[in-house]
Parts: C-alpha cells; structure tokens; sequence
C-alpha cells in the first residue's frame, strides 16, 4: 500500500521535471548533445534529462563524514535530501534554467523556486560547495558560521577528492 503513493509521487515529479525542461528547450531552440549519456531511455517513448545545478558541488551519494564524534553518515543522502525539501516546501514556481553543457555533456542548469536561487541557498545553508568560485562568499560565511556540514565534527572532503579517491 506504501508503494502507490510513493511511485505516484515520482511519476509526479517526473511529470513536472518534464514539463519545467520542455520550455527551457523550446526557448533556447535546437541542442546539439554529443553524448547520449545526456539522457536516460526509460521506455520506448519517455526519457529523463540528465541535469547538474551550475556553480555547485555536492557530497557524493556514500560520501560519509561525522556529525559528532561517534555517529557516521551519509553526507551526499543528507544535501539530496535537503534539495529534495527545498523543492517540496519552499512556496513560488519551480524554475529551471539552461546556463550550458558540462564537460560530461550534462545540461548546467540554475533552478529556483520562487526567486531563491536553489544552489546559493544550498551553498549558503552548508549542503552544498562552491564549484571553483561561483558561490565562494556564500561558502566562505557558511564555513565561518559552522552552518549545515561545516558545523560537523567531521565535514565531508571536497566531492572531486572524493571521487579521485573512491570511483
């Protein structure tokens, strides 16, 4: 009984995902992708897009760190997850942005709800880091005021250490 509401929740935010990216392709026109890496076949007529939030980097999924002394978790769960809040309870519209295509051929993208720019606030709240330096004041006073990750008695390592070191 749980798995009906939760598959129903998806397929709703798949929905609105699709319907947020639909305008943003139509009104930069054509893309050129060169890679099919850019989006995933769900089935034989539905697709997902494959998107990074510019100007920021987050934990890894399984990038651990130490809230306290003696407790362990999931960092790259624990920023997702906060997204995934932001997104769900911060009232105005969901927008999405076309800003370019990375270097894996992922659509950059700015997101905002309301007028928030999602990867700011992410950066701000301390669940996110300042790719190179797009949001490095924003980091700086996260770090300094010990908000989110950074108040952690260990915080996580820089998401591109984590993967040179573990993928």
């Amino acid at each position: 009984m749980l798995i009906l509401p939760l598959v129903f929740y998806e397929m709703k935010l798949f929905v609105l995902s699709f319907c947020v990216v639909l305008p943003v392709f139509s009104y930069t026109g054509d893309m050129l992708l060169d890679s099919d890496k850019v989006f995933h076949i769900v089935d034989g007529d539905s697709i997902n897009v494959r998107m990074r939030i510019a100007g920021i980097d987050t934990p890894e999924v399984n990038q651990k760190c130490k809230s306290t002394e003696n407790e362990t978790i999931d960092c790259g769960i624990l920023s997702k997850k906060y997204f995934q809040k932001i997104i769900q309870e911060m009232p105005g519209d969901l927008v999405v942005s076309l800003v370019g295509v990375d270097h894996y051929n992922r659509l950059l993208v700015k997101v905002f709800k309301g007028s928030t720019d999602i990867g700011r606030l992410m950066v701000e709240d301390g669940m996110a880091f300042s790719y190179k330096d797009d949001y490095r004041l924003e980091e700086d006073a996260s770090k300094k005021n010990k908000t989110g990750f950074w108040g952690f008695y260990s915080p996580p390592i820089e998401p591109y250490k984590w993967r040179k070191k573990y993928k």
